[in-house]
């Protein structure tokens, strides 16, 4: 079942890949190609630890 929280964690997760991809070269980073995929494309198993990142930050306040 999905709740606020779960839903705000996957919003966020989902635009803090998109940003981090937009932003890497800008920073002198590149990411590899391999691993360069839209949103919709992550393995599941990394869209489930991002957004569990978020869950854990949002629950500890250090997301608001």
């Amino acid at each position: 079942m999905s709740t606020p929280l779960t839903e705000s964690a996957e919003r966020i997760a989902q635009r803090f890949h998109e940003t981090y991809e937009e932003l890497a070269p800008s920073h002198g980073y590149e990411t590899r190609k391999a691993s360069r995929k839209p949103w919709s494309e992550v393995p599941k198993e990394n869209k489930s630890l991002m957004i569990a990142v978020v869950g854990r930050l949002l629950d500890e306040g250090v997301i608001r």
